[in-house]
């Protein structure tokens, strides 16, 4: 708009020539006045501008609120008599006041603020998110433009992406109730450990890819002609591991049921919570990598106090989309677990390499059980591995426990 103020003066000052007017060529040169200063007020409007976000809380669970506070200050004696901020939010966490408009991203939402600001001055206001779901989520990108008093001329401070707000799944009770036993991870043996006392042997077992060749009896293997290695007593607490596969849909076909996958986050968080409330150790494996750091989204098995929050944290990131599938990941983290740890594997999918790792692993002697989302146990069973069932009758929004059926 301004180089065309621009252009008008310059016809008019052409015009006035011939013409011997005064008067335009007036207006002429006021034009040419009023362009250069409007074009340099532009140039200078956003010279000690700042703009910043921030929240309440970096951390919250399903349904909770933050507040969000955002401040422009303008810090130099040039006054701006309009400021328009465009502050990138999450569609799922989105300010409850304020006017939103739709973002390029169809998971995003812009809130939109105009603000006029005098000459060393700071605004501040602030607005309640209400976290809808869990999630890992960006605030920004935030543009901020202002110009100067006609709209003549505008800039543009490009701020990007910061702050992340972590929205936790909610963490519910395990309903035990219409178990077949007392035990919620199958007919398994707890009282294993995450350290062998080597010093303590108890017997032999076959031998299974990924045992120390340093344990294996040889005096068993002669007997039976099979491979035998040495079981040691246990000298730790018991522990278990958990297994988290995303994929809802069978392969090969692509695509995502969010109530399951929202179902399995539920159940595999509980399990976690209960296994920890009881004094075991407690792990995750989920077979997809994370977005912010590319790498495998794992907690290895711990008791402390702090490992709810890792697992919750985890649990936040998970998308639809698997990274390697669940039988692989199985396969390559049983390796190195304790033989005592107790597997869980919690899918909404069983596929044939998943069924096949879960039989061997049993075979092998290995504690294992599998939590089948939105399935049938009997459809489900493998190779005599316990098998329990998350319906997916109700509604995970506003569910008040996990039933194992």
């Amino acid at each position: 708009m301004g180089n065309t103020w621009v252009f008008v003066a310059v016809v008019l000052a052409l015009v006035s020539v011939p013409l011997a007017s005064v008067a335009l060529l007036l207006v002429a040169a006021l034009l040419l006045v009023l362009t250069l200063v409007t074009r340099l007020w532009a140039r200078y409007c956003l010279a000690r501008v700042q703009y910043a976000h921030s929240l309440s809380a970096y951390r919250a669970f399903t349904g909770e609120e933050v507040t969000l506070t955002t401040e422009l200050t303008n810090g130099k004696f040039l006054p701006m008599p309009w400021v328009q901020v465009r502050d990138e939010l999450p569609r799922a966490a989105s300010p409850l006041q304020g006017r939103l408009y739709p973002a390029p991203e169809q998971e995003r939402v812009i809130l939109v603020s105009l603000i006029s600001l005098s000459w060393y001055h700071k605004v501040t206001r602030r607005y309640s998110l209400l976290c809808q779901r869990r999630g890992h989520y960006y605030l920004g990108p935030a543009v901020v433009r202002s110009g100067d008093l006609f709209g003549m001329f505008s800039r543009d401070l490009r701020l990007d992406r910061d702050h992340i707000l972590s929205v936790y799944p909610r963490v519910l009770p395990l309903d035990l109730a219409r178990m077949p036993s007392r035990e919620p991870y199958g007919s398994v043996r707890l009282r294993r450990s995450l350290l062998d006392d080597l010093t303590r042997p108890m017997g032999s077992r076959e031998y299974a890819p990924g045992d120390s060749l340093r344990h294996i009896h040889w005096k068993s293997t002669a007997r039976t002609g099979h491979l035998q290695t040495r079981v040691f007593d246990a000298s730790t607490a018991p522990n278990f591991v958990v297994f988290f596969g995303v994929r809802t849909i069978e392969p090969p076909l692509q695509g995502s049921r969010p109530h399951l996958l929202e179902l399995g986050v539920l159940a595999a968080t509980a399990l976690v919570n209960y296994a920890l409330e009881n004094g075991h150790q407690v792990g995750l494996y989920v077979n997809q990598t994370s977005r912010l750091t590319s790498k495998l989204l794992q907690s290895p098995p711990a008791s402390d106090t702090d490992q709810l929050v890792r697992v919750l944290e985890i649990m936040a990131q998970i998308h639809s989309e698997e990274t390697i599938p669940l039988g692989t990941l199985l396969a390559e983290r049983s390796r190195s677990l304790p033989w005592g740890a107790t597997i869980l594997v919690v899918t909404a999918v069983v596929d044939e390499a998943t069924s096949a790792t879960l039989a061997h692993l049993r075979r092998a002697g290995r504690s294992v059980a599998l939590v089948h989302i939105g399935g049938d146990a009997q459809a489900a069973r493998v190779g005599g591995v316990p098998t329990y069932v998350v319906s997916d009758a109700n509604d995970w929004q506003r569910m008040e426990a996990v039933v194992l059926t």
